[in-house]
């Protein structure tokens, strides 16, 4: 019994402390305490202060209104604090996880009060964080959507002119025989923020209109609700919309221009870049206050920055559409390019209408096909124009259509194209001394021609000066095949030698790039063609390679390209030919050409064969009635490529095996620059019969020369043959003003930050390598044409390995503009 009573006391005092232990672990317990805070039309705010007055914690709320805060069971007084707002005491009770909103009151404020603020306070940025706060609603509310486009594109080539000048001309000159226009009808379909596909209706072009803007929307989407604005066509450099957070940080707002409609205004804002930035815009914007949206928007890009252009504005409308969602729906270009002695002006007007929105697309309805443009878009006649033309053609424009129109028909007339042919085919002094000569069959379609008389006597060559010729033979088909054939023949001085090669190709499949190669020469060869300068001089880099060979290409999916080639050569030694004495005498104490000679090996014959196979996942490309236009991936491309030499065939000495594969990416980093980098591996995997011609080398750094950073290591000591696996990478990277324009005085130079570097480990020589540089660039027209570019720049490279040490070097590079992949090579 006595047991039983102090086992109930022990279970007593158990059941005490337990209690007690619960009382003091939801004392000390902490919640959540989270909610919202708005004003009386429900709009959250930003930046209000919040203080617990018990605590003396304290926090502002986020962009979107919000809070949280974590408190201990217990009863609380929040002060609420923001400019404009009543003060606010809220009192709480947690004893448990608590949601509160809360509703601030703004302040009463007499006539006259908000009279003198008006004077004194800009609203600019007040608006401007409102329609910021906003754009993620009004870019949802269209949902999916289709919409017509229609494109008028204008340009014209004549002497250079100012901004005002190039405009008025576009639209009221009378002189119109410069001009070239295009007409594009196409039915867009758009799902959210990268889901495109353009089918285009009608094309109809006058004039020469390669360097038309904007002739299809896969040329840029200039969305200023987006953070940045990202047009690769126009720059590789992305551009801090005024429209986001950043944009208040980076830009300067000013009311110019208020509008009142009732209770509403329209207000007009200039938009400026602080001094101290570099990927910014300038320009204007009409919002409203209503429905905190952009009405209109007005924006020019900087030319240090534009890549082709020397000037770059954009135009564009919004409007309520369907009483659903804020559309654009009009946005013009207007640009200009040249020099002083020749300008290329134009403005393409593009209307959206007939909009379809929150549509729902099938699954497999948008793809890598972004473009696609029928066969009978090329053939709508003048009264289909009439009818679907969203806004008329001015007098200037009338006149050149008609004009098209008319000449078309006398264009396709033999007594017109016998004219041009004609004119061709006029044999003069000029094209037979510097420009060569040219003979253009129409009726055949086919062109040749011949080497200028300049270039007749090559003085640098192997065995001392050449008489030299080429010709050239081209036939285009309408299906948009081709056939080309390129032919040399040289005569050695000296030697008294005859070398020739004769190429052609043929690409049967215009769609799928379905190609075949032949080829047969005999020619001097390298036996590293990519050395260095240095040694490509010297003449135990050369033989003497006569050869028949022949290759295949074609895409055989989208983005899986296959390429084929198989040679049969003969090869020579060249060290009974006679040379001259000049570079040994001019260059050799400092290029060590003591024993400048060529090598000597026993004639041999060599078959061998190569297959690469290339893959760019999700490419995206445009389809053409004849033809496909790559557009390009943001994947890597990745490659595999056997060589293989074969023994037996054509009583071929050669036995190898040799594999190689690797990746290559060009990346966007938005405001931090571009990127592109490249990295590859390969190794012999049969070195049964392996001649000093097969060899794979690594290629030494050129003297003071920058070289391509994708293809050469720029402080590597020597040339050197790898056999065993090696691994190599490079990359090279466009800060595109970054740190530069940044520093006062120096945006106005128009320098270019870049930096970049590269590693190899290789094994034979159990090297490991790495390498890194910096250099500025700057960028400049070329005095022969305008629209050719070029960039010198200035390296400083720096390099580490585990075999050899190289100081610092300084080096100067060259680069020119390739306007055919737009980019620089």
């Amino acid at each position: 019994m006595r047991r039983n009573w102090r086992d109930l006391c022990m279970y007593k005092y158990l059941l005490f402390f337990i209690i007690l232990l619960s009382a003091v672990n939801v004392e000390a317990q902490i919640f959540k305490v989270h909610g919202k805070i708005v004003n009386s039309k429900q709009e959250p705010l930003p930046y209000v202060t919040i203080r617990v007055k018990e605590t003396q914690a304290g926090l502002m709320t986020r962009q979107d209104g919000s809070y949280e805060l974590n408190l201990a069971a217990g009863n609380y007084h929040l002060a609420l604090s923001m400019i404009g707002y009543k003060n606010m005491e809220v009192p709480l009770i947690v004893n448990d996880n608590l949601q509160k909103d809360i509703t601030l009151e703004e302040e009463s404020q007499n006539l006259s009060e908000v009279v003198v603020k008006a004077k004194v306070r800009d609203r600019a940025e007040e608006i401007m964080r409102q329609i910021i706060r906003k754009k993620d609603s009004i870019q949802a509310a269209a949902g999916a959507y289709s919409c017509k486009v229609y494109i008028k594109a204008v340009q014209e080539t004549s002497g250079s002119k100012d901004q005002e000048q190039v405009t008025s001309s576009l639209k009221n000159d009378n002189d119109w025989q410069g001009m070239s226009m295009a007409e594009i009808l196409l039915q867009l379909d758009k799902e959210g923020e990268n889901k495109i596909r353009e089918e285009r209706l009608a094309v109809k072009k006058g004039g020469n209109t390669k360097r038309l803007f904007y002739q299809s929307v896969t040329e840029g989407d200039f969305n200023f609700y987006d953070n940045l604005v990202k047009v690769p066509t126009i720059s590789p450099t992305p551009f801090v919309s005024p429209i986001s957070y950043n944009g208040l940080v980076a830009y300067k707002f000013k009311t110019i221009k208020v509008q009142r409609f009732g209770k509403h205004r329209i207000y007009t804002f200039s938009v400026k870049p602080l001094q101290v930035t570099n990927a910014t815009i300038e320009g204007e914007l009409t919002v409203s206050d209503s429905a905190w949206v952009v009405l209109h928007a007005r924006f020019r890009f900087p030319k240090y920055h534009l890549q082709e252009f020397d000037f770059f504005e954009v135009e564009q409308d919004f409007s309520f559409v369907n009483n659903t969602a804020w559309m654009l729906t009009r946005q013009q270009f207007t640009y200009k390019t040249g020099s002083s002695r020749k300008t290329y002006a134009g403005q393409t007007e593009v209307t959206y209408y007939d909009h379809q929105l929150n549509k729902r697309f099938d699954k497999r309805h948008f793809t890598n096909e972004l473009s696609a443009t029928a066969a009978e878009a090329y053939e709508r006649d003048t009264t289909y124009w009439q009818t679907v033309r969203s806004r008329p053609l001015t007098d200037k424009e009338a006149i050149f259509s008609h004009y098209q129109d008319s000449m078309q028909q006398v264009a396709l007339s033999n007594v017109y194209l016998d004219s041009v042919d004609k004119l061709i085919n006029k044999i003069t002094w000029k094209k037979l001394g510097f420009f060569g000569q040219s003979f253009h069959d129409h009726r055949k379609e086919r062109t040749w021609h011949l080497s200028p008389l300049i270039t007749l006597y090559k003085p640098f060559a192997f065995g001392g000066g050449r008489l030299s010729a080429f010709a050239y033979y081209s036939k285009t088909f309408s299906s948009r095949k081709n056939l080309n054939v390129n032919t040399d023949l040289s005569y050695g001085i000296r030697n008294g030698d005859v070398n020739g090669n004769i190429e052609l190709s043929r690409m049967y499949n215009p769609y799928n790039r379905g190609v075949f190669r032949m080829s047969a020469g005999r020619d001097f060869a390298f036996i590293y063609e990519g050395d260095a300068w240095i040694n490509m001089i010297k003449r135990n880099n050369i033989y003497l390679n006569n050869y028949i060979g022949a290759g295949h290409g074609i895409e055989i999916i989208n983005g899986l390209v296959l390429n084929t080639d198989a040679q049969i050569a003969f090869r020579r030694s060249v060290n009974e030919y006679k040379t001259g004495k000049l570079v040994d005498s001019l260059l050799g104490d400092r290029l060590d050409l003591d024993n400048n000679s060529a090598i000597t090996f026993q004639p041999y014959n060599a078959v061998y064969s190569k297959v690469k196979l290339q893959y760019t996942p999700a490419q995206r490309y445009r389809r053409e009635p004849k033809e496909k236009v790559i557009l390009g991936s943001k994947l890597p491309t990745f490659y595999v490529q056997w060589e293989k030499g074969i023994s037996g065939i054509a009583s071929s000495k050669i036995d190898f095996d040799y594999l190689e594969f690797g990746v290559e990416q060009m990346m966007n980093l938005g405001l931090l620059g571009v990127s592109k980098y490249t990295i590859k591996s390969g190794e012999y995997l049969n070195t049964t019969d392996l001649r000093l011609i097969d060899y794979k080398f690594q290629r030494r750094g050129d003297p003071l020369m920058f070289m391509n950073p994708h293809k050469a290591f720029q402080s590597l000591d020597s040339t050197f043959p790898v056999f065993k696996r090696f691994y190599e990478g490079h990359i090279f990277h466009e800060f595109n003003g970054l740190f530069l324009n940044k520093i006062p005085l120096f945006k106005k130079l128009q320098l270019r930050e870049v930096g970049g570097g590269g590693f190899l480990y290789a094994q034979e020589r159990n090297l490991t390598y790495a390498e890194l540089f910096v250099g500025i660039e700057r960028a400049f027209e070329s005095p022969f044409n305008p629209l050719d570019k070029f960039k010198i720049g200035v390296y400083v490279v720096g390099a580490a390995a585990n075999q050899f040490r190289n100081p610092v070097q300084f080096k100067v590079g060259f680069t020119t503009w390739d306007k055919r992949r737009n980019r620089w090579f």
